[in-house]
């Protein structure tokens, strides 16, 4: 029986979760252990050992915001009409991710660790074969499929950039859409 209270369970989960992320962009998934994770967060292990199991469930936990958020972005996208609305609303969503949670999403598009286990994930493959499809468009051209790469690998270093240091919130996220637009649609008009 668990003999917490609600909020201190959750407010323990949380810390673990927080220090978890900073382990995990700093040092990597697979190199950083659950000890480490203990540590950092002022547990013990037993009390880490907890709440969770096993490492690839606090790797799911500290993501799980990142990993909902994905497929309501796609989900809003086929919505739209034309091809240019959809790639523009995954392209916003996408930045709108990025910068709002820009630690999740940079361990997220660049841990090697962690395109593994999702890519174990039946839901994550079926998001990423949908969105990729949605982005790249019927027939989709080799430059197409570059900047779709460039796009996705890019956005978590272009996000915090120190050169977008001086740009405000609004002209970082147009500035992103303008240059996703040019990767993924290099015959279509900035600003359209």
């Amino acid at each position: 029986m668990n003999t917490l209270p609600p909020r201190r369970r959750r407010a323990g989960r949380e810390q673990l979760l927080a220090a978890a992320l900073r382990l995990f962009l700093r040092d990597g998934i697979r190199a950083t252990s659950l000890q480490a994770i203990a540590d950092e967060s002022g547990v013990t292990k037993a009390g880490l050992y907890y709440h969770y199991k096993a490492k690839d469930e606090i790797v799911l936990d500290v993501l799980k915001p990142l990993l909902d958020a994905l497929p309501a972005v796609t989900r809003r996208a086929e919505a739209h009409r034309t091809h240019a609305a959809q790639v523009d609303e995954v392209l916003g969503g996408l930045i709108e991710i990025a910068l709002d949670e820009h630690a999740g999403f940079t361990v997220l598009m660049n841990d090697p660790y962690l395109t593994q286990l999702l890519s174990q994930q039946a839901s994550m493959r079926q998001w990423w074969d949908d969105t990729a499809a949605l982005l790249l468009g019927p027939d989709p051209d080799d430059q197409t499929r570059i900047g779709l790469a460039m796009f996705i690998n890019g956005l978590p270093g272009a996000s915090r950039d120190p050169a977008m240091a001086p740009l405000d919130d609004r002209s970082r996220r147009r500035h992103l859409l303008e240059c996703g637009r040019r990767l993924l649609q290099p015959g279509r008009a900035i600003g359209t």
